[in-house]
């Protein structure tokens, strides 16, 4: 009998076409296939999901880390890049999903992908990458007649293929639960469905370069940025701080509002390549903006202490603090 992968997200959809595989074909093994990278959220919450769902199959994961300039990359085809991101990362995807096919010998692939409007993407993605015929996309049926494997005589096909994925969404619901089903959209899961992280990564895109350090910082609420380069990371409250803790590298600044309640700053920038004046000029915004989000009257010189994470000296510097649209200038 034939073997099959499912490539799975943590989507509604692909959770629909992976239980249509297992418990549905006529299928010897399925394995379940998710991959983990810096623009995915909750991988470990989408393993216990398939894990509780599919129990007897095997469930893999793929590192896609070292594709994540590829998927970054903004070329412009789209207003912010959305339609772009995930062509391209669609595409990684069933590149990743092809060398896994051969690499465990199974006969093709299985995606939760809505081709909509994009069939022709689709077909064209699978012959460039050598998956053409070989991908079931089981929530396209109908639309991609010449790729779909049920010509195997292993999946269903026609009205038993619409009422069996109709059935299966009822029941994927009640097994859920609304908590789950709400982690199953888009936006909780990929990073890259959130407007203001896309922005933040299109413009650390345009640096020479960056590290998934600099990616993780691009999660925070409060995110700055100092031309052309310096980037200034509050943390908020104890969680907040202990988070932004794990992230500082020894040449970022810290910095802190001594005598009361605040938010810890990360500042990072080429400190190297900074004239000595842009220095003192730097040092004094990042520490008006860490004074700014503190909870302190507008006109109030507020003490601010800050170093450097590799050395122990701790300076102080009194500021008033940025805030309104002044402040706002410099989020992103």
């Amino acid at each position: 009998m034939a073997e099959a992968v499912s490539l799975y997200s943590g989507s509604l959809a692909s959770s629909i076409a992976t239980e249509l595989v297992v418990n549905y074909g006529d299928l010897d093994r399925v394995v379940i296939l998710t991959f983990r990278s810096p623009f995915f959220d909750g991988f470990e919450r989408i393993k216990g999901i398939a894990e509780r769902l599919w129990p007897d199959s095997k469930f893999r994961s793929k590192s896609i880390k070292k594709e994540t300039d590829r998927i970054g990359a903004f070329d412009g085809k789209s207003e912010d890049g959305s339609r772009s991101y995930c062509h391209r990362c669609q595409k990684i995807l069933l590149e990743t999903g092809r060398d896994f096919v051969s690499q465990i010998d199974a006969d093709f692939l299985v995606s939760g992908e809505l081709v909509g409007k994009r069939a022709e993407d689709a077909l064209e993605i699978d012959r460039e990458i050598g998956l053409e015929g070989l991908v079931f996309r089981p929530l396209s049926a109908g639309k991609l007649p010449d790729s779909h494997p049920e010509k195997m005589s292993v999946i269903p096909g026609g009205k038993e293929l619409t009422s069996a994925k109709e059935e299966i969404r009822n029941d994927l619901e009640v097994r859920l639960g609304d908590d789950e089903l709400e982690f199953l959209s888009a936006e909780e899961r990929c990073k890259l469905t959130r407007c203001r992280y896309r922005k933040r990564l299109k413009d650390l895109m345009r640096e020479d370069s960056f590290n998934v350090n600099d990616l993780n910082l691009l999660d925070f609420e409060d995110y700055y940025k100092i031309p052309p380069d310096t980037k200034v990371v509050l943390g908020q409250g104890s969680e907040g701080k202990r988070e932004l803790h794990n992230y500082f590298l020894p040449r970022d600044l810290r910095f802190y509002l001594p005598t009361r309640e605040g938010p810890m700053a990360l500042v990072r920038s080429r400190w190297k390549s900074r004239p000595e004046n842009q220095l003192g000029e730097i040092v004094k915004l990042a520490a008006r903006i860490t004074a700014g989000r503190g909870e302190v009257g507008e006109k109030d010189k507020v003490d601010v202490n800050y170093r450097f994470e590799h050395e122990n000296e701790t300076y102080s510097i009194q500021v008033t603090p940025l805030e309104g649209d002044r402040l706002k200038d410099f989020r992103l």
